[in-house]
């Protein structure tokens, strides 16, 4: 009688603890993939109305950013490794370093408007694609190159 309840127990516990541990596995997963999900909403807010704000020129007045705050705030936000798959992000800035520099003209601005914008759709696109599970995830080199297009490196 003894060994009978032994051997069905036995493999009840493992199964309990094999359960317990994937269970806690998955729920740290969730909690990770949500905690950096919502810091990435921020960040590509605070990304879109900086350059908004720097964009627009309303800036260097009563209560207003400086240039060299909003310019500083982007970089700060931004990859500054020298890495041949950072381009975009060094494109970026040295086109605020350039703003900064006294370059205002209409084309650094709409190059800017336009590398920001292809940032934030990568990160937009690199986010989602984390949240599909592995069966349904796309390749990383796949998504970006469709992205960041002349930006992409291999």
């Amino acid at each position: 009688m003894d060994t009978l309840i032994t051997a069905f127990i036995a493999p009840v516990v493992i199964a309990a603890i094999i359960s317990a541990i994937v269970s806690r596995s998955n729920n740290n997963k969730t909690m990770s993939l949500k905690y950096i999900t919502e810091e990435r909403a921020a960040w590509r807010k605070e990304i879109k109305e900086t350059v908004s704000v720097l964009y627009s020129g309303k800036y260097e007045g009563d209560e207003r950013p400086t240039l060299k705050k909003l310019t500083t705030l982007l970089i700060l936000n931004l990859n500054p490794l020298q890495e041949k798959e950072n381009t975009l992000d060094l494109h970026i800035i040295e086109l605020l370093k350039a703003i900064e520099s006294g370059d205002d003209s209409m084309t650094t601005l709409e190059d800017l408007r336009d590398s920001v914008g292809i940032l934030l759709k990568h990160d937009w696109e690199r986010s989602k694609n984390e949240t599909k599970s592995f069966l349904t995830r796309l390749p990383k080199k796949e998504y970006e190159k469709r992205v960041l297009g002349k930006y992409y490196s291999e």
